[in-house]
């Protein structure tokens, strides 16, 4: 698994544990739009049948934690809330190069994977230091899918593109990404 250079301190979950309402609805919404973002992608490309078929499993898997983190802002007495903007998303999807339908694809097929990857480190500290037990589990599940959502889209990205196009661009965009979520104040937000 590839590394992040810019690591989120464990005095996150603190902040976390402090607006957990707050959080619950920003991890809700980022389960939603990853979902759809996976059923764009395979609606996009219909003739990579390899894509189509990991997608369909991804976006079932994410609608799955959507339902989830939903039943436990119910258990809470919260709503879902109205979408906030997110600069971390708004500044990593300008980074994707539009030239022709090939790089598009590849640049989101590594950008999805880079977000899974930081999913998977913030779903891991959740999993290792939340006080309540139950959170702790539930946060340590979603960190394996998120692992196994991040090696598959690095996956399909050395599936259809040049390996060496592909460590290039990862490399750059990772480190974008690290870049981007330095400069931005600790929040308690999945990004």
């Amino acid at each position: 698994m590839h590394q992040l250079s810019h690591r989120t301190p464990e005095s996150w979950v603190g902040l976390v544990e402090e607006n957990l309402d707050d959080f619950l609805r920003d991890h809700a919404s980022n389960e939603r739009k990853v979902c759809t973002s996976a059923l764009q992608l395979l609606t996009q490309h219909p003739e990579r049948e390899e894509l189509v078929r990991e997608l369909i499993v991804v976006a079932q898997e994410e609608m799955d934690h959507f339902r989830r983190v939903h039943a436990l802002l119910d258990e809470r007495g919260q709503q879902l809330g109205l979408d906030e903007p997110d600069p971390y998303m708004t500044r990593l999807r300008q980074a994707i190069r539009k030239p022709d339908v090939e790089t598009y694809l590849r640049d989101r097929l590594l950008l999805f994977g880079i977000i899974e990857l930081r999913g998977f480190e913030r779903f891991r500290l959740l999993g290792d230091h939340l006080a309540d037990e139950r959170l702790r589990a539930f946060y340590d599940e979603l960190a394996r899918s998120e692992a196994g959502h991040y090696a598959l889209y690095l996956k399909l990205a050395r599936l259809y593109f040049p390996r060496d196009e592909v460590e290039n661009r990862f490399q750059q965009l990772i480190a974008l990404e690290s870049e981007v979520l330095a400069g931005l104040p600790l929040r308690p937000s999945l990004h």
